[in-house]
């Protein structure tokens, strides 16, 4: 998943995990620890940490991609695109980087307000 935000900034993520329409929420594990989000703007990744493998994502009907917790997202944009959030650091690791304010440096901004949004499924036949 690739996003632009109305600042400018790019950033995404990645996870082998099914993104699965569930109405009362649930949380999705990344066993393997492949699942990752990126500042491309900042040229960053952060990977999901080993100890919130359980965490990698949370589906809900009501949002659109979330990888974190319900309520600690490491990114979190809802079913409009344009309202959600970040609190940056919580299930992803950005402890290598000098990071000021982590709940706009995704974004640019405190909501994500999507600009432009590609989505790729990768298939392995």
């Amino acid at each position: 998943m690739i996003f632009k935000s109305s600042s400018g900034f790019i950033f995404g993520g990645y996870t082998p995990c099914k993104h699965i329409k569930n109405d009362g929420g649930q949380y999705i594990a990344d066993d393997t620890l492949i699942s990752f989000i990126f500042s491309q703007t900042k040229n960053q990744i952060y990977h999901l940490k080993s100890d919130r493998k359980q965490y990698a994502m949370w589906h809900q009907t009501k949002y659109g991609p979330v990888f974190g917790t319900q309520n600690d997202n490491d990114i979190r944009i809802d079913s409009n695109f344009q309202s959600g959030g970040s609190s940056l650091g919580s299930n992803y690791d950005c402890s290598h980087f000098e990071i000021e304010n982590k709940s706009i440096h995704l974004f640019g901004q405190s909501t994500p307000n999507i600009v432009e949004c590609e989505i790729y499924e990768l298939q392995f036949v």
